[in-house]
């Protein structure tokens, strides 16, 4: 690839403080650098050498991208016409550079700016990083990957919206008790139930999913609390079903050549 027209990238390797300026440019304010995609001032332009080179006061970090870009000036007339004057080749060559520049920098800002694939209506990013994501909203927002490690993390802990509950006293007659929200499941052992503080063996009630109850093999006895929780239960995925309909999931994260079954 060859070397853009408007900017030079350089890596600081903690100690230089020199380099060099290789496109071409009309002023000296024309010329901006920036350490890591923050502009800075504290440099100067030396053109007493063979190749005229940007020194700066603090060598950037090891590591540190350095950019030496050319700006120019797109809102300053360089050149004023008048009527009646003398045109000289010096100032409409100095009219012509400044606006050929300026092309050059806004055809190297749209190159490198995120276009739609060739032929396609999809976005290609090239293989590269988007960076400065918000936080996502919307169902198709774009996310970062702070807030998928977040979202994984508190699958991973079982933490996130709590679970839901019930809470009941025992009276040593009811064996079954209503519950207050609606089961996802009705696994004895996808809920934590303990009486006065004791957890209770799943294999001694029965979660009766149609009525949302609970049903105890005997009685709590009078005035004990009951506390019931939702818990849920993870299970590893060990088969995928036949009918599993990959073509229905929104976003192509799985086409129809991947080999679902192959899941384990």
């Amino acid at each position: 690839m060859s070397t853009p027209p408007t900017y030079n990238d350089y890596t600081g390797d903690g100690s230089n403080t020199f380099f060099p300026i290789n496109f071409e440019y009309l002023e000296d304010e024309h010329v901006t650098v920036a350490v890591d995609g923050v502009n800075t001032s504290a440099f100067t332009i030396n053109t007493d050498q063979p190749t005229k080179r940007v020194e700066m006061t603090t060598a950037p970090g090891n590591g540190a991208n350095v950019r030496v870009r050319r700006k120019s000036q797109r809102d300053t007339d360089l050149v004023d016409f008048e009527n009646g004057s003398v045109l000289t080749e010096s100032e409409l060559d100095r009219a012509y550079r400044h606006n050929r520049y300026l092309h050059q920098e806004i055809g190297e800002l749209n190159d490198a700016s995120l276009q739609k694939a060739e032929g396609s209506t999809a976005w290609d990013a090239k293989g590269e990083r988007i960076v400065n994501v918000g936080i996502p909203s919307g169902a198709s927002d774009a996310t970062t990957k702070s807030y998928v490690d977040s979202a994984i993390s508190a699958i991973n802990q079982d933490t996130g919206n709590p679970p839901n509950f019930s809470k009941f006293t025992g009276d040593g007659v009811e064996t079954d008790f209503t519950l207050t929200f609606s089961s996802n499941v009705t696994t004895s052992a996808a809920f934590l139930v303990t009486i006065d503080g004791g957890v209770i063996d799943p294999d001694d009630y029965t979660i009766v999913g149609l009525s949302n109850e609970i049903r105890f093999d005997s009685p709590p006895a009078n005035t004990k609390e009951i506390l019931v929780i939702e818990r849920g239960y993870k299970t590893a995925i060990t088969d995928v079903p036949t009918d599993f309909d990959y073509g229905s999931i929104v976003g192509d994260p799985v086409t129809a050549s991947y080999s679902y079954g192959g899941i384990a």
